[in-house]
């Protein structure tokens, strides 16, 4: 059965994150974030361009899935909570080759996410 993580009531970040999802958050994923202020921001070494990942998103995601190397969509989705649109944030990083995919899984809160190798 397939569970919906990312349908109105049922998101991960409007609901308790599973137990050992607790591990991968970040120290400031208690915090919102704050706005970025005007003008152009750097882009980090390692880091993609895009409009919807901010380098504190990207090293977020990227800190969860290097610490469990292998992840669950639905774990890297409560590791930021308050970005409008996680599982869009996991997948700009899968399109830019910097995350990968079990491309042969249902898509759902269990599906597998790690680094390519290189």
């Amino acid at each position: 059965m397939v569970t919906p993580f990312y349908a109105g009531a049922s998101a991960p970040r409007n609901s308790a994150c599973a137990p050992h999802a607790a591990a991968l958050l970040p120290a400031s994923a208690g915090t919102p974030p704050v706005p970025p202020g005007p003008g152009p921001t750097a882009v980090h070494p390692g880091l993609i361009e895009h409009p919807d990942l901010t380098p504190e998103v990207q090293v977020a995601l990227l800190t969860a899935v290097d610490n469990a190397v292998i992840a669950e969509l639905g774990d890297l989705a409560c590791v930021i909570p308050y970005h409008p649109r996680p599982i869009s944030a996991v997948l700009a990083l899968v399109d830019a080759g910097v995350l990968a995919l079990d491309l042969e899984a249902g898509f759902d809160a269990s599906l597998r996410v790690w680094r390519p190798i290189a």
